[in-house]
């Protein structure tokens, strides 16, 4: 007998944040452009209720044995 089980994807509202030194703001987003999410780190932001109102995108079928 196998239990089935699902799999359930989410996307959760959020946003980064970043600070980046610069002498224009064009020069700042293209330093965003290139190195962001590799050379420089961003700051994770959640509203209070991001996981509360989270979109249910896909629902999958597994199978367990």
């Amino acid at each position: 007998m196998t239990d089935t089980k699902k799999t359930y994807q989410f996307t959760v509202p959020c946003a980064y944040y970043y600070e980046i030194e610069a002498d224009t703001e064009e020069e700042a987003r293209e330093i965003l452009l290139e190195k962001g999410g590799i050379d420089i780190e961003g700051e994770l932001l959640l509203e209070d209720d991001a996981y509360r109102t989270a979109d249910c995108i896909e629902e999958e079928e597994e199978e367990e044995e």
